[in-house]
């Protein structure tokens, strides 16, 4: 995190810089190949997701035979989607011309959905860059026509040796275990194989780089039949250390581990036992994952996923899907990935970082339904997206990590995963630490004038979502200033938590393109607890937030004469004056004093003596006055003491609210004693923090004209947000005579 000043030291303050135009990503042109494996359900159609990022793209999309040709214009940042029917679908059991080949002018990514009204699956598509010439087939054990296809695709010849393991047939010809033959294929040719025995670590190997896409026509366990789609890394990109942790709580998926080369040695370790298997040159293992893994290797190898569990948790009688498994030694922070409106979509995020320090579509993490598993120091953040739609962004600012996107409904489902890559876009620019203040009156961020320079930008081409609200130039920095309220600022209220939200953009004049893009946001943190010791001296402000939380003390009922000096002397025939105050600018901001009670000393558990409880009146003499704004509440009331007890401490519950929320707790205000359960629901505040105030001291003098006497008190302001614990108020008394004002109670907390 980056280092903040004393007066916002307990903000987390995350801050994701996409500079457009600046960062130089991937190569100067892109190539994909893929292929459209046989599907049993019809009709079918092979959805090519088409996803730039800082550059704008112009993308072709060629099918040889039948003749196919689409090229489209997208424009930075955006998704186009390309749909072939199932007349490029492989059904022959020969060489075709249906290698699919998508060429970029620049980098982009392209995802593949298979999709059929009753079946499902998808695929995260490999670049040319990240091809190899030696695979191993993965497939399920069980159902029927496990398949893979082979692609070439802007090779002239490409010689391809296949190895079976199960029974492949071929021009006639039924290859078993160990025996091997060999294909030939040319520009943007294509061939598949089906078998209903597994095909699991048939071995690939070729004389230039292809492409390598398994899985199954119809896999039968929990449906009639589904398509299972996954396209396969080379095995020069294997891994060896890999974490897998169940998708939504599945306790019957499984795994399958596949090794390349002879004495390989791989342990397994979960929370409840750790296991060693040895495996041999084109040899695998199978395993049911029930809970979380971590699987180290001797050597290379390569994890598959097969999602096969349905809990009805969400929709019953969802579909498998296979993926693979991520290496977890990733060096990606950030992804760009998409969902379909189809099904109820989940990101899994596999990462070192124990809590949740990621940005998803620019919202942090747990503004979103977030669950968390852990094993080892990994943690698994698995995020419920609902039916969102088309592309999305994630990213870290300093952490990699690899992530599972999937979604599920009745019958279909589908499923791929991210962060195994070698070649893959340059994560956004990152700021350096410090750039963002957050103040009691906004924030403040300070982006310097360099970056602006390689932007081509000048100040005032700077600003927020509100284009009006414009940067300044401060020294060496475009400084720009983002209210609470105003200026497209934007208020999330999640979990206990308050977000503030803007967007800071460069953007070229007279166009819509921005080349300066930072997300910025204001997180409050949940229930701090802060003590102050006794001081005989008045602090008016200790700030640790954006803004502060005061308790105040007054001479009068008119609150204009603040206590400023003390000790200082009430007599017992006075009254309190006191006021709780949110400082802040935001004025949607709301505060409600929930319960104030007296003790004659700290940590008192038998005698207590209520003022208020449950926002309810209970002192016969507590007065509540006028306040010009929400943001207040004053209070008076009689100064009292407890029988031959010297001293007296009152402490309150503050909450704060934000009109976003409304309804909320601070909207209710007094509940009876029917509707208190129902109170400790209300969720719409945030933090706690504690405060001493005091001390007072309490004479007996002649009685005095009726009104008030002076007193004195330790002012202490908390500078964050929330449930305020209020802990102090000593009212030291020297001498009493009247003891019609003397409290005796017994009452419990």
């Amino acid at each position: 995190m980056m280092e903040q000043p004393k007066e916002t030291k307990q903000w987390r303050l995350y801050i994701f810089f996409i500079l457009m135009g600046i960062c130089a990503i991937g190569q100067a042109q892109r190539s994909f190949v893929t292929a459209f494996m046989d599907n049993l359900s019809t009709p079918t159609t092979f959805q090519l997701y088409l996803v730039t990022y800082d550059k704008e793209a112009t993308v072709t999309v060629t099918v040889k035979q039948p003749s196919f040709t689409k090229t489209v214009y997208i424009d930075r940042d955006s998704t186009t989607l390309v749909t072939l029917n199932e007349s490029y679908m492989i059904t022959e059991k020969q060489v075709t011309s249906k290698a699919i080949l998508v060429e970029s002018d620049v980098d982009i990514s392209v995802y593949a959905f298979t999709t059929a009204g009753d079946t499902s699956d998808a695929t995260a598509c490999l670049p040319l860059e990240d091809l190899g010439t030696e695979y191993y087939i993965s497939t399920p054990a069980t159902g029927e026509k496990k398949q893979f296809s082979i692609a070439n695709g802007l090779e002239k010849t490409v010689l391809v040796n296949v190895t079976a393991s199960g029974s492949i047939t071929y021009n006639g010809v039924v290859y078993t275990s160990g025996q091997s033959f060999s294909i030939s294929l040319g520009y943007q040719q294509a061939i598949q194989f089906q078998s209903s025995e597994d095909l699991t670590t048939t071995r690939i190997s070729s004389t230039d780089p292809v492409a390598v896409i398994s899985g199954q026509r119809c896999y039968s366990l929990m449906s009639a039949c589904d398509t299972l789609v996954e396209q396969l890394y080379p095995v020069e990109k294997w891994g060896t250390f890999f974490v897998v942790f169940p998708l939504l709580d599945h306790t019957e998926d499984s795994i399958t581990i596949i090794a390349a080369n002879p004495e390989t040695t791989i342990s397994i370790e979960s929370l409840r036992e750790s296991n060693q298997y040895n495996l041999q040159e084109a040899s695998f293992t199978r395993l049911p994952l029930s809970e979380a893994v971590i699987i180290n290797s001797s050597q290379p190898i390569m994890v598959t996923y097969l999602f096969q569990d349905s809990k009805p948790n969400i929709v019953t009688d969802y579909d498998p899907f296979l993926a693979t498994v991520p290496p977890s030694s990733p060096s990606r922070k950030f992804y760009k990935f998409i969902t379909q409106r189809r099904y109820y979509n989940f990101l899994m995020i596999v990462s070192r970082d124990s809590s949740p320090q990621f940005f998803l579509d620019q919202h942090p993490l747990n503004f979103y339904n977030v669950s968390m598993k852990e094993l080892n120091g990994f943690y698994a953040w698995e995020v419920s997206m609902g039916n969102a739609d088309g592309q999305h962004e994630i990213y870290h600012q300093s952490l990699p990590f690899t992530i599972y996107v999937y979604g599920i409904e009745k019958f279909v489902s589908y499923g791929y995963s991210m962060g195994q890559e070698t070649i893959y876009p340059d994560p956004p620019y990152i700021p350096k630490p410090g750039a963002l203040h957050c103040l009691s009156h906004g924030a403040e961020y300070q982006l310097p004038i360099h970056l602006l320079s390689e932007a081509n930008l000048n100040v005032w081409d700077v600003h927020l979502e509100d284009p009006e609200c414009q940067a300044e130039l401060n020294e060496n920095v475009a400084l720009i200033k983002i209210p609470f309220s105003g200026c497209g600022s934007s208020v999330l209220n999640e979990d206990d938590k308050t977000y503030y939200i803007n967007t800071i953009y460069g953007t070229i004049p007279k166009t819509s393109i921005h080349r300066i893009e930072i997300p910025v946001i204001c997180e409050m943190e949940t229930k701090e607890t802060l003590d102050f010791t006794f001081q005989p001296k008045v602090t008016d402000v200790v700030s640790f937030g954006h803004y502060n939380v005061s308790l105040k003390l007054y001479q009068a009922a008119n609150f204009t004469d603040l206590v400023s000096e003390y000790p200082h002397q009430v007599d017992i025939h006075g009254s309190l004056h006191v006021e709780f105050e949110v400082e802040s600018d935001d004025a949607n901001l709301q505060i409600l004093v929930e319960s104030c009670k007296a003790s004659p000393s700290l940590g008192e558990l038998e005698q207590i003596y209520y003022l208020i409880q449950d926002g309810c009146y209970q002192d016969s003499t507590l007065q509540n006055h006028q306040v010009p704004d929400q943001r207040l509440q004053r209070f008076t009331f009689h100064a009292f003491k407890f029988d031959n007890l010297p001293e007296v401490y009152v402490s309150c519950n503050v909450i704060v609210c934000h009109n976003a929320t409304s309804p909320n707790r601070c909207t209710q205000g007094c509940l009876l004693s029917r509707h208190r359960r129902d109170a400790r629901s209300w969720r719409q505040h945030l933090a706690s923090a504690r405060l001493s105030q005091g001390p007072i001291m309490v004479t007996s003098d002649e009685p005095q004209s009726p009104g008030t006497v002076p007193i004195s008190a330790l002012v202490v302001v908390i500078g964050i947000m929330g449930l305020l614990s209020v802990l102090g108020l000593v009212l030291q008394k020297r001498h009493y005579r009247k003891h019609e004002y003397t409290l005796l109670q017994n009452t419990s907390n």
